[in-house]
């Protein structure tokens, strides 16, 4: 555009210049929310469930939390809706022994399963049937609490096994 030439209004530019000034625009919106840091959570947990307790005094808790952070986190506890004691254990072989703090890796997975590290639900304020589902959160050191929803499944589940 030349000096003293006049301005050519947006709404009458050609459909294709409009689309890139609108391609433009939105470029520059998502460039400037990405940089300002806000990436959205990196924890997340996934497959959470309660196998039917075959006793009515105890049952057990399993879930995955992923990071996709660089720095890793800790998971530092765990409560639930049907018992005023959760506690988080780690079974090795023969031995099983309270935990009060559980890395979670950077870039990396924590499971929570038979076997392995688990969560304890002391006598439950209500029986658990299969259907029923139990409210987890999880505490960590670094990141915000998360809440999930854990359904009760059947004596013997495993997530991905075949039935």
């Amino acid at each position: 555009m030349t000096a003293g030439s006049p301005a050519t209004p947006v709404s009458r530019a050609p459909r294709s210049l409009r689309a890139a000034a609108g391609l433009l625009a939105l470029t520059a919106v998502t460039a400037a929310a990405c940089s300002s840091g806000s990436t959205g959570p990196r924890l997340k947990v996934t497959g959470a469930y309660v196998p039917r307790p075959a006793s009515p005094d105890v049952a057990a808790a399993y879930f995955t939390i992923s990071d996709s952070g660089d720095k890793g986190d800790e998971l530092t506890g765990v409560t639930a809706d049907v018992s005023a004691q959760a506690m988080m254990h780690q079974s090795t072989g023969r031995t099983m022994r309270m935990v009060d703090r559980v890395p979670v890796p950077a870039h990396g997975r924590l499971t929570f399963a038979p076997g392995g590290y688990h969560v304890m639900l002391e006598h439950p304020t209500r029986s658990l049937r299969e259907g029923d589902h139990v409210r987890l959160t999880l505490r960590f050191r670094r990141s915000a609490s998360i809440t999930v929803d854990a359904p009760v499944e059947p004596v013997g589940y495993r997530p991905g096994a075949s039935p």
